[in-house]
């Protein structure tokens, strides 16, 4: 009993030393979070960007490693695409998936500050439905994107990195409807 209590206080310490206070960032590295807060706010205020998904997650969480090149959320000049593709299928887009496309509408910025890095949340509104776009960055440029497919309540995340849409590589398969 003495080694079991023992155990559990020494176990609780180390809990309580490594979830202890984030020690505060040097001006060198507050410089270099400062620089991607502004590079990232700048390409989510340009409204031309691509994630392009190397991994997506079913709504119950699993993840599934994807191809980076037809995976992928895209806005480019008030239009947003989602596409969901999977290698050596054929799909409704020609690309073993599907495309969906549509208008940009309620496009909120959330500002980095201090140590939080922007994130952006939009709706897209297109031939078969709606859907609710929410994009995490962090400060190596790997992103997050929940999308949220209107009133069928499906969701699918992509992860992958965030790139404005001239550096991206992406193929785009066709809209069906």
């Amino acid at each position: 009993m003495k080694r079991l209590t023992l155990f559990i206080v020494a176990v609780s310490t180390l809990s309580l030393v490594s979830c202890g206070p984030a020690k505060p960032l040097t001006p060198e590295e507050q410089a270099v979070l400062d620089s991607k807060i502004k590079l990232y706010t700048e390409i989510f205020e340009q409204k031309s960007f691509v994630l392009e998904a190397n991994t997506v997650y079913s709504k119950k969480g699993r993840s599934f490693q994807m191809n980076s090149s037809i995976n992928f959320v895209k806005l480019d000049e008030g239009v947003g695409v989602v596409q969901l593709a999977f290698d050596q299928l054929v799909g409704w887009n020609g690309v073993g998936g599907i495309t969906l496309d549509g208008k940009v509408r309620n496009y909120k910025i959330n500002k980095g500050d201090g140590s939080k890095m922007p994130s952006v949340q939009f709706d897209m509104n297109g031939t078969l439905g709606w859907a609710t776009v929410r994009i995490n960055v962090n400060s190596s440029g790997m992103a997050r994107a929940d999308v949220d497919a209107g009133m069928s309540g499906d969701r699918v995340s992509f992860s992958g990195p965030l790139k404005p849409l001239k550096e991206s590589s992406v193929y785009q398969g066709t809209t069906r409807f």
